[in-house]
């Protein structure tokens, strides 16, 4: 079976899932619980081998509709392809051989290529002038460069990378250049471990934190729930400065602070609240966050470029100062060693696009489903009491013409802005995204115009749908 290369690939795979689906059941000549060894693994990669050249991409995916392989069995296809697998792959097909398990709710994820943006009912002259617009405080000296992806659904309309990582040093490329992201990890990170441990029912929204977090107490804090960390809202100061200290002694004292205010009484942005949602998260998966979050989010998706913590010798890594390159720009989350609820993660400007495509997607992009889409609208939606809060997320507040979000983009948006000079804005009712990722922080004593570059961009990408419309 499968020794003649001259077979077509359907064929091939026609055979290859016969053979699978036996051996999982136990009745192929190939017998076992699921799990290979010796003489039995060498038939199983040997028929697995033949398919390489022309069929691997859908040979391997069978797996992912079946139960994990065994030790043996993964190991040994990750040998046989090479540890190219990413690529050679995709990202679905590499999460399941590294990790074991498929991935969440699907298999296939969208090429994210660009195609034309009049083929999904955008303008291209507006696309060109938010380009230009990026173009210009590139050459005023306002930031060194920035990556820029839009797109509407689950295509691409423009990605495009625009002057370099600093004096000297590459060319930005939307697909490779890494950027801090700041304060975009409350959202793609911290926010979306909650949704996820929410949708399994192992945390209440209305639940007061010290269900899970038992050390947070003093005070009122007894009274703070999980919602109102997610929407600012529990009475904790904007910041803090702790003692030097290890990462745990620093998070031990940070979950420590006193409220400022009385929870519910009004929204502080704070950066303490994501860092003790963290902390929850971690308590109550029973894992790190970002072993989670690979696992369930980054990896499903094709997010292989996005990751925590402290990124040594990274030449990809857009610098946020003359000194620091690859090392979180957040003091906080550097005393935390990187690893923080409020900052920390560091991705490309494609991986944070397909991310947005499946948050715009209602939780799904092409067969792979992260969230629930009533989760999506949960966590979107505007809170009471919350100004112009979601849960984690913005909404488009009253002073749109000071903010990041736009004059023109729908009441239903929602997104986040991060320190470094980072944003993502996603428009459902217009099924829109855009992805602005720079390091403006890099070009001491620049004039900070973020929120104006920002707000230029969201108008001109719904401009892009009003006009192609």
């Amino acid at each position: 079976m499968c020794r003649n290369s001259s077979r077509r690939p359907r064929e091939k795979l026609a055979s290859f899932r016969v053979f699978y689906s036996a051996w999982l059941s136990g009745t192929a000549p190939v017998r076992g619980s699921g799990k290979l060894s010796g003489k039995r693994s060498g038939r199983f990669l040997g028929r697995l081998k033949s398919l390489a050249s022309t069929a691997v991409p859908l040979a391997v995916s069978v797996l992912a509709l079946a139960s994990p392989p065994g030790e043996g069995v993964r190991a040994g296809i990750m040998g046989m392809i090479g540890r190219s697998t990413p690529v050679v792959l995709g990202p679905v097909v590499a999460s399941y051989l590294t990790s074991g398990s498929a991935p969440v709710g699907g298999l296939i994820v969208p090429a994210f290529e660009v195609v034309a943006p009049a083929q999904v009912g955008l303008n291209p002259k507006n696309l060109e002038r938010a380009e230009a617009a990026v173009s210009t405080d590139v050459r005023r000296g306002l930031i060194p460069g920035a990556a820029l992806v839009v797109g509407r659904g689950a295509e691409v309309v423009e990605k495009k990378g625009i002057g370099r990582l600093g004096s000297g040093l590459a060319e930005v490329d939307p697909d490779s250049t890494i950027y801090d992201l700041a304060s975009l990890t409350k959202v793609v990170a911290t926010t979306s471990a909650i949704m996820l441990l929410v949708e399994e029912g192992k945390v209440e929204l209305d639940a007061p934190v010290q269900r899970y977090l038992p050390e947070f107490q003093g005070g009122l804090k007894n009274r703070v729930t999980v919602r109102q960390l997610l929407t600012h809202t529990s009475g904790l100061p904007a910041g803090a400065s702790p003692p030097k200290g290890t990462p745990d002694e620093t998070l031990k004292r940070l979950i420590a602070t006193p409220l400022k205010t009385k929870p519910g009484e009004r929204m502080v942005y704070s950066d303490l609240g994501p860092i003790i949602l963290f902390a929850v998260a971690e308590r109550v998966a029973g894992e790190a966050v970002p072993v989670m979050l690979e696992r369930r989010v980054f990896a499903p998706l094709g997010m292989t470029s996005t990751k925590f913590g402290q990124l040594d010798a990274c030449d990809a890594c857009a610098p946020t100062t003359s000194g620091t390159r690859g090392l979180v720009h957040d003091p906080l989350a550097r005393r935390l060693g990187g690893v923080a609820g409020n900052a920390g993660l560091f991705s490309t400007a494609s991986d944070i696009g397909r991310f947005a495509a499946m948050m715009a997607g209602g939780g799904a992009l092409g067969e792979v489903r992260i969230f629930r889409e009533e989760t999506v609208r949960e966590f979107t939606a505007r809170q009471k009491g919350a100004g112009d809060r979601a849960l984690g997320w913005v909404t488009p507040g009253t002073r749109r013409a000071t903010g990041s979000e736009g004059e023109r983009i729908s009441d239903s948006a929602f997104g986040h802005t991060g320190f470094t000079g980072t944003s993502l804005w996603i428009d459902p009712e217009r099924g829109t995204w855009a992805v602005l990722l720079s390091n403006r922080t890099y070009i001491a004593g620049a004039p900070n115009r973020m929120q104006a570059l920002r707000r230029t961009i969201n108008n001109l990408v719904s401009a892009a749908v009003d006009a192609g419309s």
